[in-house]
């Protein structure tokens, strides 16, 4: 369908495709340097997937900014949650850098992590080094992201000299699963 839009200096012809009436997953805006494979990457789909579910869009090479597309919901051949991806960024969403396999981290730190599908509640969890026991882990955050997203995300005030690995706790109402022990380290 083709839209026109009135804007100075005359009218302008506008791609709009409506995304499918029956979504089964959630609605996405296509934004600057998009594709379908860069927004499968994601959410943990392929760029097929996504076409079947948009039988609006004639050709995976040609998609709009502000089009509003479906993701389906990731398929779990064996029903598990999965966490894709534990990240630690500046409060401005810079990755945090990384020596000799620790994270380095700075005063204030945003904790996010993405899951296969959308999860209820998340946990951060710091365990310090050389503890080795889940009984001195001391909490760090919680995430009760909405219901249509996978992405859950703490900002964490860091005490100085912390050392140890973080991990999280994902539920989907009360299936819970562990990920992480990635090594962190204050050198503040």
């Amino acid at each position: 369908m083709l839209n026109y839009h009135r804007m100075q200096g005359g009218i302008t012809m506008v791609k709009s495709i409506n995304p499918p009436p029956n979504c089964q997953g959630q609605l996405y805006t296509v934004k600057a340097g998009d594709t379908l494979y860069l927004i499968g990457q994601r959410f943990g789909l392929t760029a097929q997937q996504i076409m079947k579910a948009n039988q609006q869009i004639r050709n995976p090479n040609v998609i709009y900014v502000g089009q509003v597309i479906c993701i389906p919901t990731a398929p779990q051949p064996d029903g598990q949650l999965k966490v894709l991806s534990l990240r630690f960024l500046t409060e401005t969403g810079q990755p945090l850098p990384i020596d000799n396999g620790a994270v380095q981290l700075a005063p204030r730190v945003i904790v996010r992590a993405t899951f296969n599908r959308p999860v209820s509640h998340a946990y951060f969890f710091l365990e310090p080094t050389g503890t080795e026991t889940c009984e001195l882990a001391r909490l760090i955050g919680v995430d009760c992201p909405s219901a249509v997203t996978g992405v859950a995300e703490t900002l964490w005030q860091v005490p100085p000299g912390t050392l140890g690995r973080v991990y999280i706790i994902a539920c989907i109402n009360s299936v819970c699963t562990k990920y992480g022990d990635q090594l962190v380290v204050s050198n503040f």
